[in-house]
């Protein structure tokens, strides 16, 4: 039979703090606490992902929608950087480009992203294709100099 768990009850691990320990064991026999979050969910955590130290296994540290949100918000900063980072290259291969390209190239939008915010539906990123063209792309497609080749044939 297992021992009786450490008592942790108004113990905070990140948002959840320990409210009371539930009737559930794990199959090595740990304890299950009942935690509730800052936004005033409860979860239920095993005793052994409550933890302040690093390890290789998860910590649980929110509750299940928390998390999620977290998660959801860690992406969309990711994705916010990337298009930041495109659209500052391709400022950098149009500024090499400048006379070297039609002027109206250089006034379409610098992302696919950037287009669909305007509501347009090409843009110009200072990049060759796969197949050599430097030419505007349009959104859901490719290079337009390739699509003009391909109704050609």
């Amino acid at each position: 039979m297992p021992r009786k768990p450490r008592n942790r009850i108004g113990e905070s691990y990140g948002q959840l703090t320990v409210i009371e320990l539930s009737e559930r064991r794990s199959t090595a026999g740990n304890a299950y606490w009942w935690c509730l979050c800052t936004c005033g969910r409860k979860r239920e955590v095993p005793s052994d992902s409550l933890s302040h130290k690093k390890r290789s296994k998860k910590n649980i540290t929110e509750c299940r929608d928390c998390a999620q949100k977290l998660s959801r918000e860690g992406v969309s900063r990711k994705n916010n950087r990337e298009e930041q980072l495109r659209r500052q290259k391709a400022i950098k291969n149009r500024a090499e480009l400048l006379g070297k390209v039609p002027e109206n190239w250089l006034k379409l939008p610098l992302t696919d992203a950037e287009a669909r915010e305007l509501g347009q539906k090409k843009f110009f990123r200072g990049i060759r294709c796969l197949k050599g063209h430097l030419s505007p792309y349009r959104i859901n497609g490719g290079c337009l100099k390739c699509a003009q080749k391909n109704k050609k044939n």
